[in-house]
C-alpha cells in the first residue's frame, strides 16, 4: 500500500508492506486529513514500512549498548529513548516498539526504513512530525507553538508557557456561538498577498484534570473511552487524550484547511482575579512575544534523531522578518486573571455582559 502525506512544501511518500498495514492504522487514523494516494509532488521524503519484531530484527549485541535520549516531554507518553549505531552512512534508532533506518544527510539520500509494531504510534507520529517542521523551516515556514479556533475563515491563536492557560482559554472560548477549534499545539504560518496564513497541525491534546472535570460530558467521555482511573488524579494531573475522542466532544472534527490569522491571545491565568484584557500596540512588545512562541526545531534539544535534516534558517529567518511586518494587521491581546474569555468581547476590546470582565489600561 501507498499513502502520501501532503503538506505545503513538503510530501512524505510511505510504502507500507502488507504485514505492517494494520499496525500503521492508527498512524493513518491521525494523519488522515494530509494522506492521499496521490503525491502533491515529487516526494521529499520516502519512508518504507514494515512490521517489526525486535528479537529477530536486531542484532543481539545491540541491546547491550547505552541508550541515547530521543525524546522528553511533558507527557510521558512521549517519553523514549533508543540505542544508536552508525553503519555505513546510515543511523539506525532501535528500542523494543520502534527501529528507524535514517540516512545521515537526508539531503544527499531522502529514504528511511521504519519497522513498526503496536507500541510505535506515538514514536512514529512524533518522527513525521520533526520531520516536515524541518524541512518546512528550511523553506521559511515559521511554526508557532500554540492552540487556537477559528471562524469565518479566520483563525484566533492561543499561545503562552506551560501552565499559562491555553487550554483553559480555548476551552471557554469554544463555549461561545460561533467559534470551532482549530489546532491543538502547532501552527505553520505563510505569507499570501501580504497576510499572515495559518495551517493547523493535528495533535494529541494534554488536558488537566481538573478542566476536564469542570465539564460533565467531557468528564464522562474521558472515564470510558481513556482513563478509567480519571478520579484517583488531583486536579493538576494531565492526562494524553485520543485526538478523536476530543474533538469529538468538541462537535468539531480536525480540519487542515488553512485561516487568515487575526489575533493572537496571550493568556495568564491568575484565580481569583477578575479577567483583565490589554491590546499590545507597541511594535517591541509585539515582536517580543512573537519570539516567545515560534517554535524552531534549533531551540528543541531534547530531539536526537533530527540529525539528519538541519534547516540552514537562512530562508526561515527572511520569512520571520516578512512576517514582523504582516503582523500590523493582526491583534494582539494579553489576557490574565480568571481565563473565562469571550472571543468577540476581547477582540472588540469593549466589556462583556459578565462583571468578572475589566478592561486594563
Amino acid at each position: 500500500m501507498i499513502q502520501y502525506l501532503n503538506f505545503l512544501h513538503t510530501t512524505v511518500r510511505f510504502d507500507i508492506a502488507e504485514d505492517a498495514v494494520g499496525t500503521f492504522a492508527a498512524v493513518q487514523r491521525f494523519f488522515r486529513h494530509l494522506l492521499s494516494e496521490q503525491g502533491a509532488q515529487e516526494p521529499t521524503f520516502r519512508i518504507e514500512v514494515r512490521s517489526y519484531d525486535p528479537s529477530a530484527d536486531v542484532d543481539a549485541l545491540v541491546w547491550d549498548l547505552p541508550q541515547s535520549v530521543i525524546r522528553r516531554s511533558n507527557a510521558a507518553e512521549f517519553n523514549f529513548d533508543a540505542h544508536i549505531v552508525d553503519r555505513g552512512g546510515r543511523r539506525l534508532y532501535v528500542n523494543r516498539a520502534t527501529l528507524l533506518d535514517a540516512p545521515v544527510d537526508a539531503r544527499k539520500d531522502n529514504t528511511f526504513l521504519l519497522r513498526i509494531t503496536d507500541g510505535s504510534t506515538v514514536q512514529v507520529l512524533d518522527f513525521v512530525r520533526d520531520l516536515v517542521i524541518r524541512n518546512e523551516e528550511d523553506h521559511g515556514t515559521v511554526v508557532l507553538h500554540a492552540s487556537g479556533l477559528q471562524r469565518d475563515g479566520e483563525a484566533v491563536v492561543i499561545a503562552g508557557p506551560k501552565g499559562a492557560g491555553k487550554t483553559t482559554t480555548l476551552l471557554s472560548a469554544l463555549r461561545r456561538p460561533g467559534w470551532r477549534y482549530f489546532t491543538g499545539d502547532k501552527l505553520f504560518c505563510t505569507l499570501e498577498e501580504g497576510q499572515v496564513t495559518v495551517h493547523p497541525w493535528r495533535d494529541y491534546p494534554y488536558v488537566g484534570v481538573g478542566t476536564i472535570r469542570a465539564d460533565a460530558r467531557l468528564e464522562e467521555l474521558v472515564r470510558e473511552q481513556v482513563d478509567p482511573q480519571l478520579d484517583s488524579y488531583e486536579p493538576g494531573h494531565k492526562i494524553l487524550m485520543d485526538p478523536d475522542v476530543f474533538e469529538y466532544w468538541m462537535g468539531a472534527e480536525f480540519s487542515a484547511e488553512p485561516k487568515r490569522l487575526a489575533a493572537v491571545l496571550l493568556p495568564e491565568v491568575r484565580p481569583g482575579e477578575p479577567l483583565a484584557v490589554r491590546h499590545l500596540s507597541d511594535d517591541n512588545e509585539r515582536w517580543a512575544q512573537l519570539n516567545k512562541i515560534i517554535d524552531r526545531q534549533v531551540d528543541t534539544t531534547f530531539f536526537t534523531w533530527q540529525s539528519h535534516l538541519v534547516p540552514d534558517y537562512a530562508r526561515f529567518y527572511q520569512s520571520l522578518a516578512e512576517l514582523r511586518i504582516a503582523l500590523d494587521s493582526v491583534a494582539m491581546v494579553r489576557l490574565t486573571g480568571t481565563l473565562d474569555v469571550d472571543p468577540d468581547a476581547v477582540l472588540a476590546g469593549t466589556p462583556a455582559p459578565s462583571s468578572a470582565f475589566r478592561e486594563t489600561p
